[in-house]
C-alpha cells in the first residue's frame, strides 16, 4: 500500500477532533523537520494530521517533543497497542497476498495504452483514478448553498486561503463556472479554519464552497498538492485529476459536449 494511501486510511479511521476550536502549533518539531504554522486536523493513538505553510503531512506522536504529546493528550500504552494491532494487520495482509501469489494464475495478455485528443489526461498506472469510480465526497460544512449535481459533471477545487497558487486559478474557475453552469458544478473545497477562508475576499468565489474541516475528502482523493482539481463525469468517474492550469475551456467544452 502507498504511503498516501495508508494516511488516508488512518486519517478516515482515526478519531476526529471534537474541540470547538482547531489546535494549532505556530512550528512542530519533529527530529531534524520543523513544521510551521501547523493547524490538527485528526488523530489517532499513533499519528497525528495536519496542515501547514508547505501542504500536509503526518507524523508519529511519540516522535514529538514532550511539550506538544501533552498538549495533544499523547498516551503511550494506548499508542504502543495500535502499533501492535497495526503490525498484526500487516503480518496477516502479507501471508494473505503471498498465498496469492504462490498460486498459479494465467498472465492477463499486455493491454496497448490509449490515449485520445478528447481526454483530459492519461492514465499512467493501474493505481490512476482517471477512468475509476471517484470515492464519496463529504463536507462538514456548505459555504454557500448547496448546488445541484443532478446529472451535472462536477469540478472539485482543492485550495488553501494561504496558497497563492490557488488564488491565481481562482478567476479561471470563475471562468469556467459561468460559462458551463448548465452542465457543470464547480465547487471549492479547503481544508483549514474557517475564519481563514471568511478573511480571504480578493479574488472572489463565484462558485459553491465547502469547509473539509477534517481533511476526508482531500485524503479519500489522495490530494497532495495545493492547488489540485477532480473532474467527476455524471456518472461517478474520474476523467481528470491535477493541476486546474491544464483544464481549458476548449478542453471542457469538448468533454461536457459528450
Amino acid at each position: 500500500m502507498s504511503r498516501w494511501l495508508i494516511l488516508a486510511c488512518l486519517c478516515l479511521l482515526g478519531v476526529s477532533l471534537q474541540a470547538a476550536q482547531p489546535i494549532k502549533f505556530d512550528y512542530l518539531k519533529v527530529g531534524s523537520q520543523t513544521f510551521s504554522n501547523v493547524t490538527v486536523v485528526s488523530m489517532d493513538a499513533t499519528d497525528v494530521y495536519f496542515t501547514h505553510d508547505k501542504g500536509m503531512s503526518n507524523v508519529k506522536l511519540k516522535y514529538l517533543e514532550p511539550a506538544a504529546q501533552k498538549r495533544l493528550d499523547y498516551d503511550p500504552k494506548a499508542a504502543a497497542a495500535a502499533e501492535k494491532e497495526h503490525m498484526q494487520e500487516d503480518a496477516r495482509f502479507k501471508n494473505a497476498l503471498g498465498t496469492k501469489i504462490g498460486t498459479p494464475q494465467k498472465a492477463a495478455a499486455p493491454q496497448r495504452p490509449v490515449s485520445s485528443e478528447d481526454s483530459l489526461a492519461d492514465p499512467i498506472s493501474e493505481t490512476s483514478a482517471l477512468g475509476k469510480a471517484a470515492p464519496d465526497f463529504s463536507v462538514d460544512k456548505w459555504l454557500t448553498e448547496k448546488p445541484d449535481l443532478k446529472d451535472k459533471f462536477v469540478l472539485l477545487s482543492f485550495w488553501a486561503s494561504w496558497s497563492i497558487p490557488s488564488k491565481k486559478a481562482i478567476p479561471q474557475l470563475n471562468a469556467l463556472h459561468k460559462k458551463f453552469a448548465q452542465k457543470l458544478a464547480v465547487i471549492a473545497v479547503a481544508t483549514e479554519p474557517l475564519d481563514d477562508i471568511e478573511s480571504m475576499t480578493d479574488p472572489k468565489i463565484d462558485f459553491a464552497s465547502a469547509l473539509d474541516a477534517k481533511g476526508k475528502s482531500r485524503f479519500a482523493f489522495n490530494i497532495t498538492t495545493i492547488p489540485s482539481v477532480v473532474l467527476i463525469d455524471p456518472k461517478g468517474v474520474v476523467l481528470y485529476q491535477g493541476h486546474p492550469a491544464a483544464l481549458s475551456e476548449k478542453q471542457l467544452e469538448t468533454i461536457l459536449s459528450k
